[in-house]
């Protein structure tokens, strides 16, 4: 009996059950608000260059604000794309600096991945974060305790396309619309097929009438809000940095005023050559995408 009763308080600590609403008890987001017609649309993992910038582009057609849970080390490689998210009125939040599982290393070693990726969000942007997803959604109350503590909500899903695996984007948009309803939150990747599919997604959703919100917003809707600040339009200016001439530039500059030709001095006739074209850098096709980014096994999403 003792045996059992230490099992089961072990299997309880190690394996949390989510409720349907946030909870303030070391819980998380997982439904919005049942009673609205409104959806959040999630992405994780990246942002890689490609898939990323055409997710961009269909959300801003559409006229969608998402919520984007990046990679720390993918943001290092890509801080446009995050400074995009923020400038375009999306949220960003925390999906660790390396995408290991939380659950699966020491508490220390967890604040770290958390850490790092908040360092690198901050570096790009500028802007903090407030929302945290598990990679693979793997926690047990350890890590929700230490979300918190950090002053992270933990936002969980319940619609899920499975599009960490190649996948043809009809099934991508056939999976999410016989799994939507109200209140969901909806699990997409960065990932090509997602970038396809994303234009059928939303415009099916917008034909049943759906609103979409942001995860923040989703939030402050539920039957008791939970309110978060937004890193929505957050994102600080990049400063301009203006170079001063050099000094040989200076004195090239001035002997040309001392030698300029007066009217009296007949110009020199053209040669008939063109200019040499200025050097320019040449994208050598590179995708800097590891490919330990997306390390979900078939059975889980990230």
């Amino acid at each position: 009996m003792v045996l059992l009763t230490v099992l089961g308080g072990w299997y309880i600590h190690h394996k949390v059950e989510p409720h349907q609403t946030f909870q303030l008890d070391g819980e998380m987001l997982v439904r919005g608000n049942p009673t609205l017609h409104e959806v959040c649309l999630t992405f994780d993992d990246g942002p890689h260059p490609g898939s990323m910038d055409k997710i961009l582009d269909v959300l801003k057609e559409e006229k969608v604000r998402a919520t984007f849970f990046v990679v720390g080390k993918v943001v290092d490689q890509n801080p446009y794309l995050v400074r995009r998210m923020m400038a375009e009125g999306h949220e960003v939040g925390n999906h660790t600096y390396s995408h290991k599982r939380l659950n699966q290393m020491p508490i220390a070693s967890a604040r770290q991945e958390i850490a790092a990726c908040a360092a690198s969000v901050k570096r790009a942007t500028g802007a903090d974060m407030t929302l945290l997803r598990p990679p693979g959604m793997e926690y047990d109350n350890d890590t929700l305790h230490l979300s918190e503590e950090m002053g992270y909500v933990t936002v969980h899903w319940n619609v899920v396309a499975a599009d960490y695996l190649p996948l043809a984007p009809a099934t991508i948009v056939a999976r999410v619309m016989n799994q939507t309803k109200d209140g969901s939150v909806i699990l997409l990747h960065d990932s090509p097929d997602t970038a396809n599919a994303l234009k059928a997604v939303l415009r099916e959703l917008k034909a049943k009438g759906y609103r979409f919100v942001t995860t923040t917003q989703m939030l402050a809707r539920l039957p008791r809000p939970v309110n978060v600040a937004s890193n929505a339009y957050t994102v600080k200016p990049e400063p301009v940095v203006v170079q001063p001439p050099t000094p040989v530039k200076v004195a090239r500059k001035k002997a040309e005023l001392v030698t300029r030709p007066t009217p009296a001095q007949a110009k020199p006739a053209s040669t008939g050559k063109r200019r040499p074209a200025m050097d320019a850098p040449v994208w050598d096709g590179h995708d800097i995408r590891d490919s330990d980014d997306s390390d979900q096994s078939p059975g889980s999403a990230s």
